[in-house]
């Protein structure tokens, strides 16, 4: 199997043309279209001299008329979940939920590098990877499904994806990469570089690792001394906590619905009566624009996501989300549970599978497997606690897509119970959100509709 690589598939190749016109146009006379005319007919170094100027001055949003389209290919799945945490960037990825990875392979360590114990890490390591591929392959064997399946998979497992991005998130996922959060972890750091090199002769005005100099990493555990407490506060017994949101949101919304729409009065007492405020909620969420709703806030606490639901969580961009260091969070004592693997009898097939990674991780570290490398152990099912903050109109979308009958079955029900929090704390605003068929009468799914339209509606209508 080919070693994991990142690749550059298309970027701007007038690209110094195009930023160059962007850092001309605020001090220059003419139209943008005859601005771009000249800067194309200057010499390549005049521009590319004229954008790293403007560049270490600071005024970096230049930058963001240019764009890349990268693929990621057979990198690990840790890699990728890295990646798609930058908000500025679009991602298409291969789905877990339909896709069989029985035989796509897994990334190695560079056990070379290990001393005389590689050969026998090596090994350990090898033999329980085939081990997981083939618990993975039986489950599948047994009627379990895919999306189910794959929580048995380890984090080193191959993924392939695509992204997207402007020059200037470009830069910072780079820098990240290679010398922020990614620096610990060698595949990362080799995906960065090899980044670096292909814009080395494409786009030389692109300036990398800027501002990481002298970095010192903070100690946070050091400073906090009884860094569990924290934990303690939270329901055990929940999958959501809504930690703190806006006050009276709905008039907050209000308000801002009449400002929007020319009221002088905006901040009239009316807006404090509920039906009022459902009849303009309700308009509003039927309004291509829907601003006023993110002038209310969010933040939750999702206390038990697996590894892999995270990624059903970060692909809703708008939203501000902390997540844990896995090496640091993991726990192999706690996993997800999936139903079909119960109904199926498979419990303790399942569970066997986490008690063995725990054995085989206790033994690599033993024999001196570096922190980085224990990432490619960690189990997709494993959970962690994960924070967020949405305001009230990224979460519209999240609960409309993720209570629908089609949405995979873990972040439904993280969705379900966050729903039902905010309906007790907010109800008028919140008696308004559930499916796309709940909140516009129609089914946006076609043929792959569940056809259950009625009883959906009746459970969001008395949820």
């Amino acid at each position: 199997m080919e070693k994991s690589s990142a690749k550059i598939l298309f970027y701007n190749e007038n690209s110094d043309s195009i930023v160059a016109s962007a850092g001309r146009i605020s001090t220059t006379q003419g139209s943008a279209v005859e601005i771009y005319e000249k800067s194309c007919e200057k010499d390549k170094s005049q521009n590319t001299n004229l954008i790293k100027k403007i560049i270490s001055s600071g005024h970096t949003s230049v930058l963001e008329h240019v764009f890349f389209n990268l693929a990621f290919n057979n990198v690990s799945v840790f890699v990728e979940q890295f990646i798609i945490e930058f908000r500025l960037a679009s991602f298409t990825v291969k789905s877990r939920r339909y896709v069989d990875f029985g035989n796509m392979g897994y990334v190695s360590p560079e056990f070379d590098q290990y001393g005389e114990n590689s050969r026998h890490m090596e090994e350990i390591y090898h033999r329980h990877m085939e081990f997981l591929f083939k618990e993975y392959n039986s489950l599948l064997e047994q009627g379990i499904p895919k999306e189910d399946a794959r929580f048995v998979l380890p984090y080193s497992f191959r993924s392939n994806f695509y992204c997207t991005v402007n020059a200037r998130e470009f830069i910072k996922i780079v820098n990240e990469m290679v010398w922020g959060r990614g620096k610990e972890y060698p595949e990362i750091v080799s995906l960065g570089e090899s980044l670096i090199k292909q814009c080395e002769d494409k786009i030389s005005f692109l300036d990398f690792g800027y501002g990481f100099e002298g970095r010192k990493k903070r100690d946070i555990k050091s400073m906090i001394e009884t860094r569990h407490e924290a934990a303690k506060t939270c329901k055990e017994d929940g999958l959501a906590v809504l930690l703190n949101s806006t006050d009276n949101p709905e008039e907050v919304i209000c308000r801002a619905a009449l400002l929007a729409a020319g009221m002088d009065g905006f901040a009239c007492e009316q807006v404090k009566e509920p039906r009022i405020q459902k009849e303009i909620i309700q308009d509003i969420l039927f309004s291509p624009r829907k601003r006023e709703l993110e002038q209310a806030g969010f933040t939750i606490l999702f206390q038990r996501i697996s590894l892999a639901g995270i990624t059903h969580l970060v692909r809703h961009r708008m939203q501000s989300i902390v997540i844990p260091k896995y090496i640091d969070t993991c726990d192999f004592g706690k996993y997800i549970m999936p139903p079909s693997i119960v109904e199926a009898g498979l419990q303790e097939t399942y569970e066997n599978v986490f008690r063995e990674s725990e054995k085989v991780m206790d033994e690599l570290r033993k024999e001196g497997l570096p922190r980085c490398d224990e990432v490619y152990l960690l189990l997709s099912g494993l959970t962690v606690p994960v924070m967020t903050t949405m305001n009230a109109n990224e979460l519209f979308t999240f609960i409309r897509l993720r209570t629908c009958n089609r949405a995979q079955w873990e972040i439904a029900d993280n969705a379900k119970e966050l729903l039902k929090i905010l309906r007790e704390k907010h109800p008028i605003l919140f008696s308004l959100y559930g499916p796309t068929c709940y909140v516009t009468g129609n089914c946006p799914e076609g043929q792959m509709s569940c056809g259950q339209m009625e009883q959906v509606n009746n459970f969001f209508k008395n949820f």
